[in-house]
């Protein structure tokens, strides 16, 4: 696996993590709202009790996934890994790491390109020796 399919996996599982745990929320809300018969109750929980299953398996994947992303990443410093960090670990869109850094958009990119080829060049050069 090469060091940009490693990040990409690290964002997607956190876009996986957080689709389940607003899966597990709703289940939540809807038992405490309920006022439906004990069969509807019984299978919400069972329902509740297999997407909360599937949460902890997605965590556990995203903390493996994340741990490799950090691993390319500490060949980063800097703002070049501040913008991956924050796209890749922690999934944010690139409109909210920008204004979060203060900077325009098209600064990020340029960061962005800049990180992914000191990551290429890196990389390349450690499966060349």
């Amino acid at each position: 696996m090469d060091f940009l399919e490693i990040l990409s996996s690290a964002r997607e599982a956190e876009h996986e993590v957080a689709a389940e745990l607003e899966q597990v929320e709703r289940l939540h809300r809807i038992m405490r709202n309920t006022g439906h018969s004990l069969a509807y109750a019984q299978t919400l929980s069972e329902n509740l009790a297999k997407f909360e299953r599937e949460l902890n398996d997605g965590v556990d994947r995203a903390v493996d996934a994340k741990r490799e992303a950090l691993i390319v990443l500490s060949a980063l410093h800097g703002d070049e890994r501040a913008v991956l960090y924050q796209y890749y670990i922690l999934a944010k869109e690139w409109r909210k790491i920008a204004d979060e850094m203060f900077i325009s958009e098209r600064q990020i990119f340029n960061i962005r390109k800049k990180a992914l080829a000191r990551l290429d060049r890196h990389y390349n050069i450690a499966k060349a020796v």
